[in-house]
């Protein structure tokens, strides 16, 4: 419990460091060099303006110096702390190597967070974080292979990666990227390595699913037009997370519904 608690404020730490991360890269700073500052004015940020969600809240959501409203951050901020400490309670490492996946899911987790927020803000998925988040699967993939004593454990993750990967390849080639981008299909090759093959179906399904109803929504609320596009990868990274957390007991769920358990 004490760890799930810890690894929750270390996720406040790391989201309040993804909304600097995603904004440098934007704007071609290295993300590990110089003070942040505000989008706005520029004015670089004191200590106590960088207090995750507290520096929001004591400011009235905008900047200390401009007054511009400051999009986006705590909930950043509050959704890699509510991941972070889930992750820690649902995968509940035992033992080392239990223990590494933790680590590499996390460093994996921070990863799809800075995809999914600089993909909702401009459309686009960077390969600077894609190709190093498909790294880091990969790794996954290993590591778990070898947890178990049997590099046929990753036959499955790399056959889901291929194959999904390129279904979406076709996809984009047919709609000549009208319907999807390049960035949507290394995204599903991430996926099929980090779910499988029955994962990243279920993956998948909630993806397309969740994002048609928010589609839907925002045309009744009048926030977008039919003919307006909606960034996907906030609901891939979705649902990558919601599958790898919980894909395996809501498969196992259906296929006993349907009589189709082992």
């Amino acid at each position: 419990m004490l760890l799930t608690i810890y690894l929750g404020f270390v996720g406040l730490v790391i989201g309040s460091a993804i909304n600097a991360i995603v904004w440098r890269l934007y704007v071609g700073r290295k993300w590990s060099k110089g003070r942040s500052m505000c989008p706005e004015c520029k004015h670089v940020l004191a200590p106590k303006d960088l207090i995750p969600i507290v520096s929001w809240l004591t400011l009235g959501g905008k900047c200390r110096y401009c007054r511009a409203p400051i999009k986006d951050s705590p909930i950043v901020e509050a959704i890699t702390a509510v991941l972070f400490a889930l992750s820690m309670y649902v995968l509940a490492p035992v033992t080392p190597i239990g223990y590494i996946v933790l680590g590499l899911w996390l460093l994996l987790l921070t990863l799809l967070i800075i995809l999914a927020v600089y993909d909702k803000r401009w459309m686009l998925l960077p390969d600077k974080i894609m190709l190093p988040a498909i790294g880091v699967a990969g790794v996954l993939v290993l590591v778990r292979a070898l947890s178990v004593h049997s590099w046929l454990a990753a036959r499955g993750p790399l056959l889901a990666a291929l194959l999904f990967g390129g279904m979406f390849f076709a996809i984009v080639a047919i709609s000549k990227g009208r319907a999807m981008g390049g960035g949507d299909i290394k995204f599903v090759f991430l996926m099929g390595l980090v779910l499988g093959l029955r994962g990243t179906l279920l993956g998948l399904l909630i993806a397309f699913d969740v994002a048609a109803v928010v589609a839907v929504a925002l045309i009744v609320l009048k926030r977008r037009g039919r003919r307006d596009q909606i960034a996907f990868g906030p609901f891939l990274a979705g649902a990558t997370v919601a599958t790898y957390l919980y894909g395996a007991h809501v498969i196992h769920w259906y296929l006993t519904y349907n009589g189709l358990a082992n």
